[in-house]
């Protein structure tokens, strides 16, 4: 995070400050209780915030804070008391304007893919993992600093070309979340030392979307739960210039305010919880704890609206390269128990 005035979205880069978490010791908490996350019909608890006809309330208005090391501690504190930051972002308005269009047309181009392809066992056991996180995104475009989205067709290569303000939103917003790491580290006990590359959403159409967690694990020894994932914190940046207040906030998300310092043990636990509701109006960052705060895309009407938004995860390396052998070794106890059974 940059010592200046200004947002972490901005045109000069992510402001510098830290670099990325140090590695070590992973450091999260879970349920003893095996995790239970399929959703219900069961209504939701209080709100806590909604937004208003003007927008948003923020935590965290960048454009007023001259100083961005404490900035940066105002969004950690905030995470730690309730596992989630809402910041205005104090992008420029062009940029929230070009990369809208940019999206827009990769929309219109067809370059939205599938996020996950399954070729292998390797890439399965991934699949099932990653899933959590991915539940609701039928079709994705992941931004890399290559000039074409990862996994697109010829067709869609053509297509896809001249995405410079999407990809500037997405370092940016990774610089800005690896700039957060010494500090959660310090001061929550969150560690992560890398960025996944940023994944370009598009929520339109007559659709329901599922309560869930990014990272549903549970602890490391308890049968039947999921690994770990490594995703530590999920920031979503929304970058509707259209959004209208009669439209309601459709599209936006929906944050369940359980226990910051643990896992919900259920979607049934966390549904009851207050709610805080935020719409995807332009410049809006999010910032929640991946494994611990329970979230849930708001229901979107008629294909006419579509809402963007990227997304970006900090993420544990240590993790990421333990879950794919825990969830081989879960297959093949899995495979064993059939065998057995059969005899």
């Amino acid at each position: 995070l940059g010592a200046r005035r200004g947002g972490p979205l901005g045109t000069g880069g992510g402001g510098g400050g830290s670099a990325m978490g140090k590695e070590g010791k992973i450091r999260t908490k879970a349920s003893t209780e095996a995790m239970r996350w399929a959703d219900d019909d069961e209504g939701d608890g209080p709100l806590f915030r909604e937004p208003s006809s003007m927008g948003n309330e923020f935590d965290i208005r960048m454009k007023n804070e001259p100083d961005g090391v404490l900035a940066a501690k105002k969004i950690v504190d905030h995470i730690g008391k309730r596992g989630v930051c809402v910041c205005e972002a104090n992008a420029p308005e062009q940029l929230i304007e070009a990369a809208y269009f940019e999206a827009s047309e990769l929309w219109e181009d067809g370059a939205f893919a599938p996020p996950l392809r399954v070729h292998d066992d390797r890439s399965m056991l991934e699949a099932q993992l990653w899933g959590q996180a991915l539940k609701d995104e039928e079709k994705v475009v992941w931004i890399r600093d290559a000039t074409t989205p990862t996994g697109a067709t010829a067709q869609e290569s053509c297509s896809s070309k001249g995405m410079n303000a999407l990809k500037l939103l997405a370092k940016n917003m990774s610089d800005f979340a690896a700039g957060l790491g010494e500090l959660l580290q310090k001061e929550q006990g969150i560690e992560f030392d890398r960025i996944g590359h940023a994944m370009l959403s598009c929520y339109t159409g007559d659709r329901q979307y599922c309560l869930h967690l990014d990272n549903a694990h549970g602890e490391e020894d308890s049968p039947g739960s999921l690994p770990d994932n490594g995703m530590r914190l999920t920031c979503t940046y929304y970058f509707n210039p259209h959004w209208d207040p009669d439209d309601g906030n459709q599209g936006g998300l929906d944050l369940f305010l359980t226990d910051p310092k643990v896992s919900p043990a259920s979607a049934s636990s966390a549904k009851k919880s207050p709610k805080l509701r935020v719409a995807p109006h332009a410049d809006t960052l999010v910032m929640f704890l991946s494994d611990r705060m329970a979230h849930r895309v708001i229901p979107t009407r008629g294909k006419d609206s579509k809402w963007f938004a990227l997304t970006v995860w900090a993420l544990s390396g240590t993790a990421m390269n333990q879950m794919t052998r825990k969830m081989m070794a879960m297959r093949q106890q899995a495979s064993k128990a059939d065998s057995d059974s059969d005899d």
